[in-house]
């Protein structure tokens, strides 16, 4: 077990020093928020467009998202869930329906909400099982949310603990976070 775990930290290493762009979800996010064009909601549509969020992420279903996805996202959202970036509504239904593949439950439980100016902050507590798995895993996070005239989102983006929330449950690189979080 422990050169399996050294060859993985070597290939995470050396994947490290490939020539691949860096990424940077910050300078993404803030272009995001430069570029969109949020308003304040009136409250009607504030209820109304906190509601549809809260139905939609309820319980996810392929049905839901189908049904449900085009209420709630403007057709050019800007998405991140924090472990990916999506621009589009049909995108962001894609990334849902194939994640839906792989799970069994997921249900997600809106604590509370707040609003500065434009912008909302959604905070909530997520559950997920996949499939052939007992155990369901329970996450926290908040997700920023940036609404259009209409009361669709245009920009979405999640605040969470990936390494809690989802890795540390994967095989193998899941003991490797946890083996790593130990050490700090």
């Amino acid at each position: 077990m422990l050169n399996l775990l050294a060859l993985l930290l070597a290939v995470v290493g050396l994947s490290a020093c490939a020539s691949h762009p860096a990424t940077d979800t910050a300078a993404g996010y803030s272009a995001a928020q430069s570029s969109m064009k949020a308003v304040v909601l009136s409250p009607e549509q504030e209820a109304e467009a906190v509601l549809r969020f809260k139905k939609f992420y309820k319980e996810v279903t392929a049905t839901t998202v189908r049904e449900q996805i085009a209420g709630l996202y403007a057709e050019d959202v800007w998405f991140n869930d924090s472990l990916k970036t999506l621009h589009g509504r049909a995108a962001v239904q894609d990334y849902f329906l194939k994640t839906l593949q792989h799970a069994e439950v997921f249900q997600t439980q809106v604590d509370d909400v707040a609003r500065s100016g434009s912008n909302y902050y959604v905070r909530w507590t997520m559950d997920v099982r996949f499939k052939g798995s007992k155990e369901t895993i329970r996450t926290i996070g908040i997700s920023h949310l940036c609404f259009d005239r209409s009361g669709h989102v245009i920009l979405h983006q999640d605040f969470w603990d990936s390494t809690s929330g989802f890795f540390q449950y994967l095989p193998v690189i899941g003991g490797a976070i946890r083996w790593v979080k130990s050490l700090l």
